[in-house]
This record gives C-alpha cells, sequence and structure tokens, in this order.
C-alpha cells in the first residue's frame, strides 16, 4: 500500500477543512480586535496549556522564524492583557486571553458543522484507523523526541469537540505534529537555523532565482533582509547553494542532503503505521478519499 499517497489524501481533506476554518478565525479575531500578531500568542496558549510559554519552546514547535519577533509578539500579547509574565522568563495566558483562545477555537469548529461528506458511521471508521496511527506514533520510542505532538495530546483537551469533523481536524493534527517532530529533529542534526533550512527548501522546488525572489517567498515569517543573505552565506560556504550571475540555486550537495533529509523523515513517520495491516490501510484509503470527494462536492 501506498502510505505517502494516503497521506497525501488526509493532508488535501485538511486543507479543504482549513478553507473554513481559518476564514472563521480570522474573522473571529477580527470581530475581537485582536491584532495583526494574534496567532502566535494564541497557538501558543492552545499548545502549551497552562505550561509556561517561552519563546525556546515555541521555536521547538515553530523553529523557521526569528526569537526575537516571537518575543515581541508575545511582549505585545502582555500589553493586551492576553498573556502576564511568570517571572521566570516565560508567559502564562490571562482569563481574558484564555476565552479569546477558546472563542476563536469554537469558531473553527462551528464553521465545520454544516458539512456532511460521508455518512457519519464511515468518518467514525476514517477517525478510529487515524486514532490507532496516531496511539502507535505516540507510543514509538524516542529518540526523535515527541515534542510537538505531546504537546497537542495534552492540550488540546482543554477545548471542546462539537461536530464530527472537528476530530479529524485533532487527530489530523496530532500525525502531523509527529511528522514535524521527525523533520524538525533529522534537519536539526545538520546543525543549521530554521530559516536558513526554508531557504533550502525552497531552492530545491525551485529554479535559480535571485535573492529578491527568494526573500519575497521566504519572508512571511518575518525574517529579514539581512539575516537571509547571511542565510544564503552561510549555505554557500556548505556548498550546499551557489550564486551565479545574480541568481541562487541548490547544488547537487544541497540537494542530497535534502533528500536524504526528507527520507528519513519519512522512514521515522510511516514507521508506526505498521500497526494497520494491508486490508485496513486499503480501507482507509478508501475512506479518506471518499472523504475528500464529498468534501470537494460540498464546495
Amino acid at each position: 500500500m501506498n502510505l505517502k499517497s494516503i497521506w497525501s489524501t488526509v493532508e488535501d481533506v485538511y486543507d479543504i477543512l482549513g478553507g473554513y476554518g481559518f476564514a472563521a478565525m480570522d474573522k473571529a479575531a477580527t470581530e475581537m480586535e485582536l491584532g495583526p500578531d494574534w496567532s502566535t500568542w494564541l497557538l501558543a496558549i492552545w499548545i502549551f496549556g497552562s505550561e509556561p510559554i517561552t519563546t525556546a519552546n515555541f521555536m521547538r514547535i515553530f523553529p523557521y522564524g526569528l526569537a526575537s519577533l516571537n518575543e515581541e509578539r508575545f511582549a505585545s500579547a502582555v500589553q493586551h492583557g492576553y498573556l502576564i509574565p511568570d517571572g521566570k522568563n516565560g508567559y502564562l495566558p490571562t482569563e481574558f486571553g484564555r476565552k479569546a483562545a477558546h472563542k476563536v477555537w469554537r469558531a473553527a469548529g462551528d464553521s465545520l458543522a454544516l458539512l456532511k461528506p460521508i455518512p457519519e458511521a464511515q468518518m467514525e471508521k476514517a477517525f478510529d484507523y487515524l486514532a490507532r496511527l496516531g496511539e502507535s506514533a505516540i507510543a514509538t520510542p524516542e529518540p526523535p523526541s515527541h515534542y510537538f505532538m505531546s504537546h497537542k495530546r495534552e492540550n488540546y483537551q482543554n477545548f471542546e469537540v462539537v461536530n464530527p469533523l472537528e476530530s479529524f481536524i485533532i487527530l489530523f493534527g496530532e500525525l502531523s505534529a509527529y511528522r514535524d517532530d521527525m523533520y524538525t529533529e533529522t534537519w536539526n542534526a545538520q546543525r543549521v537555523e530554521g530559516h536558513a533550512w526554508e531557504v533550502l527548501d525552497l531552492l530545491s522546488n525551485s529554479k535559480a532565482m535571485t535573492f529578491d525572489n527568494l526573500h519575497d517567498k521566504t519572508s512571511r515569517r518575518g525574517v529579514t533582509r539581512e539575516v537571509h543573505a547571511e542565510d544564503v552565506k552561510e549555505l554557500i560556504e556548505r556548498r550546499w547553494v551557489d550564486e551565479d550571475s545574480g541568481k541562487i540555486q541548490i547544488t547537487s550537495a544541497g540537494r542530497q542532503v535534502r533528500a536524504e533529509v526528507e527520507a528519513e523523515t519519512e522512514r521515522l513517520f510511516f514507521a508506526p503505521w505498521a500497526c494497520l495491516n494491508e486490508s485496513e490501510l486499503e480501507e482507509l484509503a478508501s475512506l479518506v478519499s471518499q472523504l475528500r470527494e464529498g468534501l470537494n462536492e460540498s464546495e
């Protein structure tokens, strides 16, 4: 059974549902006047629960931006009353912050309420398989660490699940977090910053590009031109990329490094899928395909 194909279909389902959920989240945030950087501190509340939020721990999960920018966003959340300092270089959510986090969560969930892509019994069967994959993944011995996944499993329980498709979001989120854990720790072994790895990742999927084009495509996380210039310099020194006539491109050595990281990530991510036999995997593939088709028809 082609496990990558099954996972790709599962990701497609999430992307379709995200079209509803993210729009609802943005609408709720706008109505509450949360400000442009609300997603940083709100995600932190979702993920860390009552555990103190630190920039270092946040960047174990979201390692591609800048620590200084995340710190600024947490400080802004303090000013607006969503977080309070814990006295130990971290932050804790206020009641005001928790209420905002719950309201945005509920808005996303409610946006899925009217979707009935396949019979509920079939959805539950698909969700059961995804839950088994999640249980198998979390039980896999470390390392790599299950940091992101374990935080989602523990703290997403603080938020209610009302509609059936919300269960899919939870289960997908855990598996996706497990894959992120595997991926992050694998490329971290190369001793490279997240924003530099993201530059390499972009170049691996692109033709040669100018620095301006490269920066434009990777600046959404707030990484500055100066930082990206240093990233390119480091990648050239590693001989993972080169620059010719003002164009930057990945080298064969850089492509090999990235391919090795991707292969190891896939190996680690799909190892727990051995908990399902061939016929169960076939049924899962069929069910998530039906789910995707049903959602496409709904759109």
